[in-house]
Parts: structure tokens; sequence; C-alpha cells
């Protein structure tokens, strides 16, 4: 049940049928996923215990990120019960994918949702309207596409949130290979659709560093440096011809608008210790009302998630927001599997997922949006398959025989010379031997695959070296916003 509430909540947050059909526009059908998954997890078979919640290290940056949105919110009851639905989604997720089989199930409903997304967008386009009032959105943001639902009522949260499928299904289907490898280049070809008709200059940029990181990913140096180069002399030349993509300049009002609310959120983080609190920094411009000799102020997005955090909860909430996508890119850096297996198709796919996003959160506000914490659950659940306790383990065996195949299947331990199994001939040998030949084979198995090609993940706590790291980032990221904010980079 409780993977049946993971599922949901993906499923609820991108399609959005609560948005759609009126019969239940007015029920709460997240909260009430999440309470149910909540129930599900807590009476799970496996057992429930405090000492799951906090596993791996992604478990504990989720922790410290909620528990500073807490304390740097003036209203400390308000800001706590909707950090328990941000942890909540986390914990979730994390816990319900107790598989490799669920997590396959789980990518193919988020990048299957996403696809469902873009052709409810596309539909108006086509002249059959699937969502209601999604072409008078479409006219009053001078043709370009959008969809009437609460999170995609704009062309730029729309592109940015369709254009994450083009890098995962890429890793998913196309460099996987197999039978669904075609389906995989159809969805691709919807994606990229969508989000051209979007005509979204950061959804084109988020797109093109998501393809850059994943083909760089795992690579030899020297690949990763012509592959660099090329990105460099063509990819360039080719995000230039995009729509709108001709108007990157201080002279385009849009980014003069950015410009402005960036430099009042770097202000709102450098006036206190903890920024304005959580969801109440809101920018603005001053427009000069010449008949009414008035100056009259009008409220604008933020337009990116770390401006966002930096404004709201100050320099620690950047560094953890941040902190949380560096656990995750670790988490897949570090993780060795087998090349085209299962876990590498998951591992490479995950990585397409989270550096799409990083490159999102530059110029698009989805602070404290779902998907950032149903994202960090399943970086959560991809780094617990690899625990000692967990490795080549599967709890859902009739799922895992269909997921592994006949190659994936066990390795069946040799018979000795005698015709006796292993276990009988050591308990035949001296307590000292039997000791000694366990030893070697629990080192040995460390570094020896299981069925889906997980070896190992040398990661087990957040220390020191790893704050040191966040900080860095954090440093790295208000260098470039005070930059964006003075000097708008054009390329």
């Amino acid at each position: 049940m409780d993977f049946i509430c993971a599922c949901l909540l993906v499923f609820f947050w991108y399609v959005r049928p609560q948005d759609i059909f009126s019969v239940i526009g007015g029920v709460s059908v997240v909260k009430y996923a999440m309470y149910v998954g909540i129930i599900a997890t807590v009476r799970r078979a496996g057992g429930f215990s405090r000492a799951i919640l906090w596993a791996v290290p992604m478990d504990w940056l989720i922790t410290a990120y909620c528990l500073w949105i807490i304390y740097a919110t003036a209203d400390h009851t308000a800001a706590f019960k909707e950090v328990f639905t941000y942890f909540s989604f986390h914990m979730v997720t994390a816990l319900a994918l107790n598989s490799w089989a669920k997590i396959e199930k789980y990518l193919n409903l988020w990048l299957g949702c996403l696809a469902v997304l873009a052709l409810l967008a596309v539909s108006t386009h086509w002249d059959f309207e699937l969502v209601a009032g999604s072409a008078e959105l479409i006219r009053d943001f001078h043709d370009r596409l959008t969809l009437n639902t609460w999170v995609f009522r704009n062309p730029n949260a729309l592109g940015h949130g369709v254009v994450t499928l083009i890098p995962a299904a890429i890793a998913w289907w196309v460099m996987a290979g197999g039978k669904n490898k075609m389906l995989g280049i159809a969805l691709i070809a919807l994606a990229v659709h969508c989000v051209l008709l979007t005509e979204s200059k950061g959804a084109f940029l988020a797109g093109a560093g998501g393809l850059t990181m994943l083909f760089l990913f795992k690579r030899p140096v020297w690949l990763q440096l012509v592959l660099l180069a090329l990105v460099y002399a063509v990819g360039l030349a080719a995000l230039k011809s995009l729509p709108r993509m001709d108007t990157m300049s201080k002279d385009d009002e849009g980014i003069q608008g950015r410009m402005i609310v960036w430099q009042q959120g770097k202000f709102s983080m450098e006036s206190t210790v903890t920024g304005a609190g959580l969801k109440t920094f809101q920018g603005y411009v001053s427009v000069r009302n010449g008949k009414l000799h008035r100056t009259v102020y009008i409220q604008i997005a933020t337009h990116g998630s770390y401006v966002r955090h930096g404004a709201d909860l100050g320099y620690m909430g950047l560094l953890l927001f941040a902190g949380v996508f560096y656990g995750g890119v670790r988490v897949l850096l570090v993780a060795q599997s087998v090349p085209d297996s299962e876990a590498m198709r998951v591992q490479r796919t995950l990585y397409a997922l989270i550096a799409t996003t990083v490159f999102s959160s530059w110029v698009v506000d989805r602070a404290y949006h779902m998907d950032f914490f149903l994202l960090s659950g399943l970086m959560s659940a991809f780094h617990r398959r690899f625990l000692p306790g967990n490795k080549g383990r599967e709890e859902d065996s009739g799922e895992t025989e269909a997921l592994a195949g006949p190659e994936s299947k066990p390795l069946l331990l040799p018979a000795t010379a005698g015709g006796a199994p292993p276990d009988e001939k050591r308990s035949e040998m001296p307590a000292g031997t039997r000791r000694q030949d366990t030893e070697n084979e629990e080192v040995a198995d460390e570094d020896t695959p299981d069925q889906f090609g997980a070896i190992k993940l040398n990661w087990s706590r957040v220390g020191l070296v790893d704050m040191m790291i966040m900080y860095v980032i954090m440093e790295v990221l208000i260098y470039f916003w005070e930059l964006f904010s003075t000097d708008f980079v054009v390329f």
C-alpha cells in the first residue's frame, strides 16, 4: 500500500486530475494519499523503527533542511505543519521503494506522467483541448504554450516540468536499448515539441545542461573534454537558434525584472541570519504612473529556487538546499554498478533527473515543490539498495524474478570435489579455519555485484569534508547570483 501511495503522489503532482475534473476539484487528494502512505509506512510488512528513517546521508540532509526551515520561520507551529508534509513526501518514497523492481516501476511512472503532461499541453495546440481553459491562457501569454493546472499555469513552469523528460528518457530507454527504445524516442519527440512551443529560454538552458551532464556521466576524462569542446562549439550555436533565444540581453524586460528581484533577494539574505522566513519573501518592481502621479509596486516572481531559498531562509537555508543536490550527485557518482546493468540504468536516469533539476533551479522558482522531495526520496531509496543488509535482497520476490530475467538470477555455489556443498565441508573444518574463511568471503562479497549489477556505495555519513564542499558550492552559487544580478551574462 505504501508503494501505491508513493506512485499516486507522483501522478497527482504531474498529471493533476484534481485540477482537470471538477468532481474531485475540492478534494485534497495529495493530502489523503500522503496520510495513507504514512499509515502504510508505519505498518509496513518489514516492521518500522525510527532507525530506518535515517539510514543514508540523504535522509540526514533532508532532516537538517526541514529543521532549519522551522527554525528560520517566525511562526514555528505553522512551519512545522508544512515541513512535516515535506519530510513525509521524502520518507514515504524512500521506504516504499524497497526493491529494484519498485524503483523501476516508479521511474516508468514518473517519466510516463511527464509524457502525459506534455500530451495534455500540446493537445490545445493540436486543436483538441484536453484541459479546459488552456487556450485562453495561451492567448494571454502571446501564443506560448501553457496548461491550465495549478503547477503549470505559465509557459516557464510547463517548460521546466516537461524538459526533464528529454535527458531522463534518453537515459532510461534509448541508452538502455531493448524493445522500448522506439517508445522512448517517441516520448522524447513529444517532449521536445512541447518545450519548443513554450518558448521558455530557461527550459532550453536547463535541458541543454541536463543533456550535457548525462553524456559526461561516468565517461573517461579525455572523452569528457572532447564532449565539452563540442558543446561549446556547436551546442551554444544551436541554443541561439531556438525561439526567443536571440533576446538574451539586459534590454529584455523579463531579464530586467529577474535582475531586480535577485538583488532584492540578496538583500533579504544579507539583512538577517535566517532570511525572511518560509514563503515570506516577495519581490516587486516599482512603476511610476504619470496620470495618478504616484508609484505603483507590482509583485513579481522570484525566478529562481536558489534565490528563493537564500531570501527566505538565509545563508544556511541556501547551503542546505544546495546540499541536498550535492548529496544526490555524490551518491550517483560514488555508486559502483556493472555497466549496462539494471542498477546502472537507474543510476544514469537519476543523474539525468537531478542534473536537469539543478539547472532549472537557477531560472525558475520551484522551491518547496513536491517533486524536490519525491526526487530526494528516490535518491535515498537508490542508496538503500547498496546497504549491506539490502544488497542482493528483494522484498517482493515475484516482482524481482520478473525483472531479473534468466541472466540475473543469483549464482549457485558450486559443489566441492567431494560432492558436498561448501557449507557441509566447512562444518568439518576447525573453528579457526571456518572463521577465517567467513571473513575472506565477507571481504570478497563487498565487491561482488548482486543480480541487478549493484556493487558498492562507499558513503555512509555526512562528514566535515562534505560540509566544506557544500559551503564552497554555496559560495559559487552566491558568486553567480551576484553576477547575474548586476551584469547579466550573455553567450
